[in-house]
């Protein structure tokens, strides 16, 4: 009817030829539409049958997870809405800072006690059932139910506490970090942007799928944090299976939504650090750098490693500032390992110097080809880490590929890492080195900084 209507309108006919000439009009404009919708068909039969390979895997794959996928739009909405709750209340106003220190201190004690707890639950659903109990498989008897429901009860009550004072602890951590970066005059003065936000919740698990014969992210997801082992197995298995690559699904610690997600069973030097860290990621994608997060390889581990670089800086100077009593406790990365005791005994097992050195081997093999034996190796690799208090419950090319985003972490290979932290090292604080990398949108840009640094 448009298509008549347009028609109409644009060719205005004499009222005395209202009859005939209509009629005709109205046969063409007839024709036009089955034209056009003949023309649409067509188009759409041939978007159907040139549906690229990539984009079909891309189909297969999400719908291996199916049911299983992180629904990122009612958390925020959820999240966005408590958050807004909280600060109409503000319910840190009538604390001093030692009070704040200390509810934060006891939140996080609370949690690692959930945690255990947790733990333990799990340990007693996970007994097989006694021959005798006339019970299946798997079903507790009477008395490891009473005793699976003192422990259900435990954690009731945990959870409420928390639930209660946790509104209050996100403020403080939020100020705590929030009165660093104004310090710091990151965005240019006193004030900070976008303000720090975050929420103490079980971030979801992330799914990691790489060629068997690279190390690189093809494809990934967000996944339910309450995904079975089992089925995360199975996710695993069948994408290897199914699709000759491989897969691995992990915990994160924290995700740069906003607010931001960090969980809150850690120790606090962690929590303040990773707070930090995804605000500089959502810092970033005020800019160029965080904008092109997804554009490439080499610009997510330039994302990556400049949020840990600052965010372990921010969160060291929050526990310096606000936990004073805490920092001879938790010295920080680059305080040395202690020397043994026995001088004669082996050095201690070296987490970071062996899983740099089984990258830089995998490395080694799949750049000749040899998918098979990078593959046999990493198992090897596997089973010496468990065997040292590493029990990795995956270790393949795409463990690799998440973990190796980190620049400065163990897992990766790449220069950027050293590279970023020349250059943070070169720089006189740290709000200099974020006005500067904000502007990267290659490793080249990181070079070109690095020379004019040379130069001065």
């Amino acid at each position: 009817m448009r298509v008549s209507e347009t028609l109409r309108s644009s060719f205005p006919l004499p009222l005395q030829l209202r009859g005939q000439a209509a009629l005709r009009w109205k046969t063409l404009a007839g024709k036009l539409i089955a034209a056009l919708l003949v023309l649409l068909y067509s188009l759409s039969l041939l978007g159907s049958s040139a549906v690229p390979a990539a984009q079909v895997e891309r189909l297969q794959l999400a719908a291996l997870t199916s049911g299983w996928d992180w629904d990122f739009i009612r958390w925020e909405a959820g999240a966005i809405s408590q958050k807004l709750r909280s600060q109409a209340v503000q319910p840190i106003r009538q604390l001093a800072a030692l009070e704040r220190a200390a509810l934060v201190r006891s939140y996080l004690d609370s949690a690692q006690q959930i945690g255990a707890v947790e733990w333990q639950l799990d340990q007693v659903y996970a007994q097989p059932a006694p021959a005798d109990s006339g019970a299946a498989t798997g079903v507790p008897a009477a008395d490891t139910a009473r005793q699976a429901q003192r422990l259900e009860a435990r954690l009731t009550v945990l959870r409420e506490q928390q639930t209660l004072v946790r509104p209050a602890v996100e403020q403080i951590i939020e100020t705590q970090v929030g009165d660093v970066l104004a310090q710091q005059q990151i965005s240019g003065d006193r004030r900070h942007f976008p303000p720090v936000w975050f929420t103490f919740t079980e971030p979801p698990r992330k799914l990691i799928v790489s060629p068997r014969d690279r190390i690189a992210t093809s494809y990934y997801a967000m996944l339910r944090p309450d995904l079975p082992a089992e089925q995360r197995a199975q996710i695993e298995d069948a994408i290897q299976d199914e699709h000759n690559q491989s897969a691995y699904v992990t915990q994160i610690g924290g995700l740069g939504a906003y607010p931001t997600i960090v969980t809150d069973q850690a120790p606090l030097p962690w929590v303040l650090s990773t707070v930090a860290h995804e605000w500089v990621h959502n810092y970033l994608t005020l800019f160029p750098l965080g904008l092109h997060y997804n554009s490439s390889s080499d610009l997510t581990i330039l994302n990556e490693t400049v949020a840990d670089i600052a965010g372990d800086e921010i969160g060291a100077q929050v526990l310096a500032t606000a936990y004073p009593e805490l920092v001879r406790e938790f010295p920080g990365k680059d305080q040395p390992a202690p020397s043994p005791a026995d001088p004669n005994a082996p050095p201690p097992f070296d987490f970071n110097l062996e899983m740099r050195h089984t990258r830089e081997v995998v490395d080694l093999f799949l750049h000749y080809g040899r998918v098979q034996d990078a593959e046999e190796y990493m198992q090897i690799r596997r089973q010496l880490f468990a065997e040292n208090g590493y029990p990795l419950r995956k270790l393949n090319q795409a463990y690799f590929a998440f973990h190796g985003s980190y620049g400065t972490g163990a897992a990766a290979t790449t220069p950027i890492g050293p590279k970023l932290q020349r250059l943070r090292a070169a720089l006189p604080d740290l709000r200099t080195f974020l006005q500067t990398v904000r502007w990267f949108t290659s490793e080249t840009d990181l070079d070109e900084a690095l020379a004019r640094l040379a130069r001065t």
